[in-house]
């Protein structure tokens, strides 16, 4: 079914469509609007577009032109949420929420889509760390959070850099893997998502995870919370050789459980009060 551009429906269905999507690289996901009442349900799940979206344009196209023409337009987009003005039916959904878009939209053009290779996990982690700053920064106000602080921007670069371990042989810029990795284990950067990499791989997730900042005492906003859990994890798995990687979290109800204590943990300073009831198993 279609509907008129500008429609509600329209935005409505635009915004389901992009959750989905994150949601098929985040099995987590799924239980997580559960416990988010429906009145701010539309914005957590927006936003969570929106973060997919931008991982997609600046980290995930295998062309460097590709990558430039995706981050631009997004760039151009959230400078019209600035404005007051939006397209597309995700920001659209989140133009009334405070916060500094323009800031994103700066730190995305200053994005390289083919940069110099790392040399070594802390060089790979600084080289995101503007456009982690300007984003979680931007979510803490949508989700009407205080300022964002250092921890919650690594957490958003190691998860960009998990991902991109995630994708395999299609990652142009070979995972973003650094330098002395290969040395050490003498490879050539090609050959980390063959058979001869499996060790580098564990390598550098181990060392992902590592860099993951402990849970947090001070409120996050539920999404950064649940990328937090979903990257251990994941990380965990990697470092013991799974590849590539299933996806499993565990049997159904232990991932909606996750989700429900996690939406608890993130309720203090979030756009809404979060649901207290605790999931019950059928």
């Amino acid at each position: 079914m279609s509907f008129p551009d500008g429609s509600d429906a329209a935005r409505t269905e635009g915004v389901r469509a992009a959750f989905a999507k994150a949601q098929a690289r985040e099995p987590m996901l799924a239980s997580a609007p559960l416990f988010v009442p429906p009145a701010a349900r539309a914005v957590f799940e927006a936003w969570v577009g929106v973060l997919a979206a931008l991982r997609d344009a600046v980290f995930e196209r295998s062309e460097a032109r590709v990558a430039t023409l995706k981050t631009a337009w997004w760039a151009e987009e959230l400078e019209g949420v600035a404005r007051g003005a939006a397209r597309h039916p995700l920001t659209r959904t989140l133009v009334s929420r405070r916060g500094d878009w323009g800031r994103v939209a700066d730190a995305l053009r200053d994005v390289v889509p083919d940069p110099a290779p790392p040399s070594d996990g802390e060089a790979a982690l600084g080289a995101l760390a503007p456009l982690a700053r300007a984003v979680v920064g931007l979510e803490a106000s949508v989700f009407g959070l205080g300022d964002a602080d250092e921890a919650m921007a690594r957490a958003l670069a190691v998860h960009w850099l998990r991902h991109r371990l995630e994708q395999g042989p299609e990652a142009p810029d070979h995972a973003r893997i650094p330098l002395a990795l290969f040395a050490r284990h003498g490879l050539r950067r090609e050959q980390w998502a063959t058979a001869a990499g499996a060790a580098l791989r564990q390598d550098w997730a181990a060392w992902l995870g590592a860099a993951l900042p402990p849970d947090p005492v001070q409120p996050w906003a539920y999404p950064r919370r649940l990328a937090l859990w979903s990257d251990r994890e994941a990380l965990r798995r990697l470092a013991c050789g799974e590849w590539p990687p299933s996806g499993r979290r565990g049997g159904r109800f232990a991932m909606v459980w996750r989700a429900w204590r996690l939406a608890r943990a993130s309720a203090l300073g979030t756009v809404a009060d979060l649901t207290s009831d605790p999931p019950r198993p059928t």
